[in-house]
């Protein structure tokens, strides 16, 4: 892992991982309809995060079950844990997840529907333990529609899309569920899709053919992305640091992992560039748009600076084998990664490790500074009293 090792700390579970996300630490409050508003608990470790987990074996007959699974990660330790809550899932895995941007609620994709889940505090605890629950609400839209293979929430959590393995686009509006957007043909099969940043566009790709741009206020498609080369359009993610208006595509051509960028102000394509010689097969954005993160076929985990284009940290063989999933943690300080290989890590930006530690210095130095001071202030006051010792002549006293 060469010189980032120290920089990430990742563990083995028990079943293979296909998705996960981050979760705050919070206790669910309710509204008076009932619907969960942010009631940030008062954790006094602001270390702490959770993270959830979802995978599994399949059917039975694999004989490796299918989990949600609730884990802490400490920052301060760097130090992810075993899980501390395991909510069977039965005979159908989860396969694809999305958080609410408040962390409260989050989306699963099984075989033939999605289920809303919620984090709560565990009964008895004498500590802020917090366990997986199904919500009472039903997402009564997105039964028996058959695989979801994208889930996405808008920025702002008012919206919520679900792109299928059939193709089928569908985008509602979040909690009600009311359907604003239902197209069953929008690809062959839908790979990903991504909000922008204003909630205004959708992006959408499938297994082939271009990627589409959807305008959520006419319903209708307004750009349709394609490549002059030879390439296949994978995931998408639109910018986010709300000053550049790009949005960013995966593309595999042959066997290279490269990223293509069009300007979404007209929807012209900036240009392609190469970031390793394997496949793209995870991508993540950070929530201020500073980085990419793209996960390799091999295992590799890159994380990618967004305003030079160019790799800024890079954790060789983070997996054993492909990525299946990425996703950074709100505060920007870190990246969550898991692999079909059981196991999950989490990577420390290293930016964020070096102004720290560049604080920690500038305070070291003010402390030496200010302790220089106060001891040659002792120093002068003394070398004062020896100069005038030394240079008032002694009064002639006359004795009576």
């Amino acid at each position: 892992m060469g010189g980032t090792q120290f920089l990430s700390c990742a563990r083995k579970y028990d079943l293979p991982i296909f998705c996960c996300g981050w979760a705050p630490s919070t206790s669910q409050k309710e509204d008076k309809d009932g619907e969960s508003v942010d009631g940030r608990s008062n954790d006094p470790d602001s270390g702490n995060s959770y993270v959830i987990f979802g995978g599994g074996g399949g059917d039975g007959a694999t004989g490796i079950t299918n989990n949600l699974l609730l884990a802490r990660f400490d920052y301060d330790s760097n130090t992810l844990f075993e899980a501390m809550h395991i909510l069977s899932t039965k005979d159908d895995p989860p396969y694809r997840m999305a958080v609410h941007p408040t962390g409260h609620g989050v989306v699963c994709s099984f075989t033939q529907s999605c289920r809303l889940f919620e984090m709560v505090k565990a009964s008895g605890s004498d500590h802020n333990d917090m366990k997986l629950v199904l919500a009472n609400k039903v997402l009564s839209q997105l039964q028996d529609v058959g695989q979801q293979n994208a889930l996405a929430f808008s920025a702002d959590g008012t919206r919520f899309a679900a792109g299928g393995d059939d193709g089928h686009l569908r985008v509602f509006e979040w909690p009600s569920l009311k359907l604003i957007l239902d197209q069953p043909e929008a690809h062959k099969s839908i790979r990903d899709i991504d909000f922008s940043l204003d909630s205004a566009f959708l992006a959408s790709t499938g297994g082939s053919g271009p990627c589409r741009i959807w305008d959520l206020s006419s319903m209708a498609t307004v750009a349709s992305l394609s490549l002059d080369q030879a390439g296949h359009l994978g995931f998408c993610r639109f910018s986010r640091d709300g000053t550049n208006p790009l949005l960013f595509v995966t593309v595999k051509e042959g066997d290279k992992g490269c990223i293509a960028v069009w300007n979404t102000n007209n929807w012209g394509k900036v240009g392609v560039k190469k970031f390793q010689e394997c496949p793209i097969s995870a991508f993540a954005m950070s929530y201020d748009g500073k980085y990419l993160a793209i996960g390799s076929s091999e295992g590799d985990v890159s994380i990618i600076s967004v305003r030079k284009m160019i790799v800024h940290q890079r954790v060789k063989r983070a997996h054993m084998i492909f990525v299946t999933s990425m996703e950074f943690s709100r505060d920007c300080r870190t990246l969550l990664s898991v692999s079909a290989d059981s196991s999950a890590r989490v990577t420390i930006i290293e930016e964020v490790q070096k102004e720290g530690l560049r604080t920690r210095i500038l305070v070291f130095i003010i402390f030496v500074i200010i302790l220089f001071l106060y001891m040659a202030k002792d120093v002068l006051w003394d070398q004062q009293q020896v100069t005038l010792r030394t240079t008032v002549p002694q009064s002639n006293i006359t004795e009576p």
